[in-house]
């Protein structure tokens, strides 16, 4: 519940206009306003006494207010504005939304706000290029942007515009507490708005077949692009969230899926970069611009920059997989420190092959990032043997097949998507080499469907990755259907020499499996606001070897044998369980993902603010860590807390317990 009240608030936070033509509406927020006649008399304004008045974009939807008395719903006795922007505020809060007199949690400092917003709005103008003013091209030539904001509790982040003229969002207090990434966001949508718009202003046809105003065939109406860009767009004045927020573990989970994949909306953002970086930083506001119904992101590029050759941009694509291993893109490889090493793809064993899980085979666009044991010698050649499996192949045996719909699980299948056709298939995959010293070394990029890929390790080799990526021989948009088993997937096997998948260990293929208990002494400081505490990497600490030892399986295999939480245990498979003080099993998890809440006495427990919940540990079962935190303002300094979890494998209707206790004392 911890992260899951935050995460819900990042989303919202992101939600704009992307579901109605290609994320844009152009009546956005229903007004209840009576006719003039019956609004009960006010102050009233004089038009004169308005600086830039004819600046002001009336929307059509306004036409029942009289914006110049004191008691409409939008007035502009409450009103203030800067170069670039006008901001309007209800009537709740008063004369200033910053005053005393108005409740901390709807309190705004408006003059922050136009602040950021023209900080928002140069880098969307004068940097990326999304507009082009000062030569009667755009109408924000003519008309300032608008700020809407509503007393009200209620999450609302909203950027498009009005009437095809005019760029406009519409937000809460809460998102301007402070006014940060989320309003650029929002503003960055007011400007893909504005491009639209700006195409009308040039005498262009009102036909919606431009500007991303379109969603794609076989979709709902959506087009994820906008969100990715607003994304891309808000981080290019807090560049360190690209990893620090909630959506870089939304990319770690989705990078399989094809760029525009809709559940990785606000996470897809990296591929913005690889193409400033080849192209100038004005070459996202040159998509938007020069976009035509129906291309999707990669199709406008792939006109505008490849000459239309698809084949060029696929290496372009296989180069932007293979940079991604170790962010080695400018603007984003500066930001990545302590962010490294942290992609994981699921196989299952398939003869002598390792092959690709159902839920992280990639689609079209999309690539696996697998971080390989570096070998102990230098200048070490490794291999890898890639066979490229047909559309609608069996699942490797002991795979779920789960498969989504709305980002939850909808049934399961046998067999990989049948969505494409064989002929369609394609593949490009190679080595990547991270050294110490921090430079990269790519190895050759190969496209053979079945083939043999050799790579010399170089000395001083830090972290060695394999990437594989799904290039399709001719480029499909991906439509927005929340529908996994329409995506177009392209499954594989591979196996390694002198190598093999990180972690993998020699295992006596005899062993019997056999329980353990493990122990870690965790400190942290008590915190009123924060829940974070302490992490625990059983792959850094050497753990993760012992616990493989003792299952007899390999570390690949305890997260692809890891059933899902709160599900009891079956054969061959690994189930996650709470140990209570009294030595029983519970397998009702109670925070994310793998996770427990625990009372005072070691008790699982849910998270609440009127119980005895107090700390908890959640397991990253592909990163093979443990987060340790707290009940913000629960704990003091001196607390001391002995919490249990175990892994619980069955084998031959046997069960054996990996048992792990944490000692957690607060300093």
């Amino acid at each position: 519940m911890r992260n899951i009240v935050q995460k819900l608030f990042v989303i919202w936070s992101f939600l704009g206009l992307f579901l109605c033509v290609g994320g844009c509406k152009q009546d956005s927020l229903p007004t209840d306003e009576k006719p003039v006649e019956n609004i009960p008399d006010g102050q009233v304004m004089d038009e004169s006494e308005i600086e830039d008045f004819d600046k002001y974009y009336k929307p059509a939807e306004f036409e029942g207010i009289d914006m110049l008395r004191s008691d409409a719903k939008w007035s502009w006795f409450r009103s203030k504005q800067s170069e670039h922007f006008f901001v309007f505020w209800e009537a709740g809060f008063g004369d200033d939304p910053n005053a005393e007199t108005v409740p901390a949690n709807l309190r705004v400092d408006i003059d922050d706000l136009l602040e950021k917003a023209e900080l928002f709005y140069r880098t969307n103008v004068e940097k990326l290029k999304f507009t082009e003013t000062g030569q009667g091209k755009s109408f924000l030539d003519r008309y300032k942007m608008e700020i809407y904001l509503l007393y009200q509790e209620e999450w609302l982040a909203t950027g498009s515009g009005y009437d095809n003229t005019i760029g406009a969002l519409w937000v809460n207090p809460s998102t301007c507490q402070p006014v940060g990434s989320t309003i650029a966001h929002e503003i960055g949508h007011s400007f893909q708005y504005q491009v639209y718009c700006d195409k009308l202003c040039q005498g262009g046809n009102d036909d919606l077949k431009s500007g991303f105003r379109y969603g794609y065939e076989g979709s709902n109406g959506g087009n994820a692009f906008w969100e990715q860009c607003a994304q891309w767009q808000s981080f290019q004045d807090y560049p360190e969230e690209m990893f620090t927020s909630y959506n870089f573990d939304v990319w770690l989970n989705n990078n399989h899926r094809h760029f525009e994949n809709e559940w990785m909306r606000y996470a897809s953002y990296w591929l913005q970069s690889y193409w400033t970086m080849k192209h100038g930083i004005e070459t996202i506001g040159n998509i938007w611009r020069e976009s035509v119904y129906p291309e999707d992101a990669i199709s406008a590029y792939t006109r505008l920059y490849c000459n239309g050759d698809w084949s060029k941009t696929k290496k372009e694509l296989y180069d932007y997989a293979s940079r991604m291993a170790t962010f080695d893109i400018d603007g984003v490889r500066e930001y990545s420190e302590g962010y490294l090493g942290r992609y994981h793809t699921t196989f299952y064993t398939s003869g002598e092959y390792y092959q690709v899980a159902y839920a992280n085979c990639p689609e079209a666009t999309g690539f696996n990032v697998i971080p390989l044991n570096v070998p102990d010698a230098g200048n070490m050649v490794v291999a890898a043997d890639f066979v490229g499996l047909e559309p609608g192949a069996t699942l490797a045996s002991g795979d779920p097949g789960e498969y989504m719909e709305s980002e939850t699980v909808k049934g399961t299948t046998t067999k990989y998507n049948t969505a494409g056709s064989a002929g369609n298939m394609g593949w490009m995959y190679g080595f990547v080499a991270l050294k110490q010293d921090g430079s990269r070394e790519y190895g050759e990029a190969h496209s053979d469907k079945s083939g043999r890929v050799s790579f010399t390790v170089p000395a001083g080799t830090q972290s060695l990755y394999f990437i594989v990526q799904a290039t399709p021989q001719n480029y499909v948009v991906h439509p927005w259907d929340e529908k996994e088993l329409t995506d177009e997937q392209f499954p594989y096997k591979v196996k390694f020499e002198n190598t093999d998948l990180l972690g993998n260990i020699t295992i006596d293929p005899d062993a019997e499996p056999q329980d353990l208990t493990l122990m870690y002494n965790v400190t942290f400081a008590a915190s009123d606001a924060d829940y974070n505490g302490a992490s625990v990497s059983i792959s850094e600490n050497g753990d993760l070897t012992k616990i493989a030892q003792a299952l007899a399986m390999q570390p690949s295999q305890l997260t692809s044998n890891m059933l899902s939480a709160k599900t009891e245990p079956q054969e061959g498979k690994i189930a996650f369980a709470a140990v209570k003080p009294d030595g029983s099993l519970d397998y009702n998890t109670t925070a994310n993902g793998y996770g427990f809440w625990f009372d005072s006495l070691g008790n699982p427990i849910g998270w609440g603010s009127d119980n005895d919940s107090k700390v908890y540990v959640e397991y990253d079962a592909k990163n093979f860590s443990f987060s340790v935190g707290q009940y913000p303002g629960k704990l003091v300094s001196g607390d001391n807390y002995m919490v249990k979890e175990a892994l619980v494998y069955t084998k031959g209707g046997q069960q054996y317990v990996i048992t792990l206790v944490f000692n957690i004392d607060i300093k």
